[in-house]
């Protein structure tokens, strides 16, 4: 089964958000994009299980990054500076079921 999510996120300044949590089970696949139109400085796109980065991306100011990961519980979006952050994140997740 799959089904994709997508969500507006703005972070000022430094900080971090998380925009993606996995309630289903640990086994699951994402695949998708995070835009960053709003910003200075180069964020970066944390894939966690509990507190424990599995894989990270960075994309610049006014582009996007893809992703395929695995196995994953989170997604956090961290930036840096003190200017306003704003994008998009979307994530089509595929998991098994019985």
């Amino acid at each position: 089964m799959q089904d994709q999510v997508c969500t507006d996120w703005s972070i000022t300044g430094a900080g971090t958000q998380i925009v993606y949590t996995n309630n289903i089970t640990q086994e699951v696949y994402g695949s998708g994009y995070v835009k960053y139109d709003v910003g200075a400085n180069p964020i970066t796109v944390d894939f966690l299980v509990g507190a424990t980065v599995v894989d990270t991306i960075t994309v610049q100011p006014q582009s996007s990054g893809t992703f395929t990961v695995r196995y994953f519980t989170t997604v956090r979006i961290t930036t840096t500076g003190t200017t306003v952050n704003q994008g998009e994140f979307c994530i089509t997740v595929r998991y098994p079921i019985s």
